[in-house]
C-alpha cells in the first residue's frame, strides 16, 4: 500500500508540473514566433521602402529605353546627312546594342516577363531594320532605309514598342 500511496503523491505533483511547463513551453514559444514574425515583417518593410524607389526608376529607365529605340526616335537621333544605307543601318544597330547595354542592369528590379518583353522589343527592332536594309540595292541612301523601315512599321498589326509600354504602365500601377 505504501508504493500505491508513494505513486498517487508522485503523480499528484508530477502531474500539475507536467501541465504548467507544457502551458508555458506553448506560450513562450507562440510569443517567440510572433515575435520573429514582426521582426520580419518590419525588415521587408524596410527593405521595401528602399527597393521601390529603385525599381520605379528602372520601369522609368525601361520607358525610356523603349522610346529611345522606336524607329521614329531611333532615325531622328541618328541619320546624318549623306548616310548610305548601311551607315544608317549600322549606326542604328549599334546605338540600340549601346542603350540596351546601358540599362542591362534594370533586369533585376523587374519581372522577368518584363525583361522578357523588353528583349523582344530589342529584338523585333534589329530584326524590322536588317529585314528593311536586306530588300534595298547596294547603293541605296539613308532615306531609302528610312522610308522601307517606316514600311515596315506601318504592315505591323501591333507595334511591338506600344506593347511593352503598355506593360511597362501596367506593371507599374501594380504599385499604386
Amino acid at each position: 500500500m505504501n508504493w500505491i500511496d508513494f505513486t498517487m503523491d508522485l503523480l499528484k505533483l508530477v502531474l500539475p508540473a507536467t501541465i504548467v511547463f507544457l502551458t508555458a513551453y506553448f506560450i513562450l514559444n507562440s510569443y517567440l514566433e510572433n515575435d520573429y514574425q514582426k521582426k520580419l515583417l518590419e525588415i521587408r518593410l524596410n527593405n521595401q521602402s528602399s527597393i521601390t524607389p529603385l525599381r520605379l526608376q528602372a520601369y522609368e529607365r525601361l520607358t525610356l529605353f523603349v522610346e529611345r529605340i522606336s524607329p521614329h526616335s531611333l532615325i531622328m537621333r541618328v541619320h546624318q546627312t549623306g548616310m548610305t544605307a548601311r551607315d544608317l543601318q549600322t549606326a542604328l544597330l549599334l546605338d540600340i546594342r549601346g542603350e540596351f547595354d546601358h540599362n542591362i542592369s534594370q533586369q533585376i528590379f523587374v519581372t522577368p516577363q518584363t525583361w522578357t518583353m523588353i528583349k523582344a522589343v530589342k529584338e523585333e527592332t534589329i530584326n524590322m531594320i536588317n529585314y528593311a536594309a536586306t530588300n534595298l540595292p547596294s547603293q541605296a541612301t539613308s532615306l531609302d532605309l528610312s522610308k522601307a523601315i517606316f514600311d515596315s512599321m506601318a504592315k505591323h498589326e501591333r507595334n511591338p514598342h506600344n506593347v511593352a509600354l503598355s506593360m511597362l504602365r501596367t506593371e507599374v500601377q501594380q504599385f499604386f
